[in-house]
């Protein structure tokens, strides 16, 4: 009886064949896992950017038409803007909101002060799409300076107004609503669309907030 000190040709053919079907198999795996694994990533950041965006923009759209110790209905001219309906501005896929605020931003409120007879400003605060270099950002001017970009591969879609219609409230988009719909809105709804670093995934996130001071 021979023995056998090796493997022959054809053996060592089939093993090298089995590992290697196994070899591609386990990358494969690993490929499929890596991938999923920075979709998630990214998806996840996605949803918080959209998230931090929109409270960004509520934390401004819930003091819009504020002015001081004083009913926000009152009118009252602060340079060349007439309150109440100053409070709200609107351009295509921007909103603008202003308020009266106790940090000193060169414009003081027409003399109006907080209960507690802090002088108060005037703020006004713009958010915009802007684009730079081809990517498209999420802007925030204040008091008319240069717009700042506050989001990477974010854009406003849309911008709503809320005007109250004979017991319920109508939805009114921006290029479309007039100064008088304006002025009586009591909520905005602001969409954006945001998408990961790689445009492979695209989300929309819609904020609706209360006029607080118009309620």
């Amino acid at each position: 009886m021979k023995r056998q000190y090796g493997l022959s040709l054809i053996e060592l053919m089939v093993a090298i064949l089995i590992s290697s079907i196994l070899l591609l198999g386990v990358l494969q795996l690993f490929s499929t896992t890596s991938a999923t694994d920075k979709t998630n990533t990214a998806l996840s950041r996605v949803q918080e950017s959209g998230r931090i965006a929109l409270e960004v923009i509520g934390a401004d759209a819930r003091r819009a038409g504020y002015q001081g110790c004083s009913s926000a209905a009152n009118t009252l001219t602060v340079g060349t803007l007439t309150f109440p309906s100053a409070a709200l501005g609107k351009a295509t896929n921007s909103v603008t909101f202003r308020y009266a605020t106790t940090t000193n931003t060169g414009t003081t409120f027409s003399g109006n002060k907080t209960c507690d007879n802090v002088t108060l400003y005037l703020n006004s605060v713009t958010y915009s799409t802007c684009t730079s270099s081809g990517v498209s950002r999420l802007c925030k001017t204040l008091n008319g300076a240069t717009a700042s970009p506050i989001l990477a591969n974010a854009s406003i879609t849309s911008v709503q107004f809320g005007v109250p219609d004979a017991g319920l409230v109508s939805w009114k988009d921006s290029s479309s609503i007039t100064q008088a719909q304006l002025d009586e809105a009591q909520a905005v709804r602001v969409t954006l669309t945001i998408t990961d670093a790689r445009n492979e995934i695209s989300r929309s996130f819609t904020g609706t907030y209360d006029l607080r001071n118009r309620l």
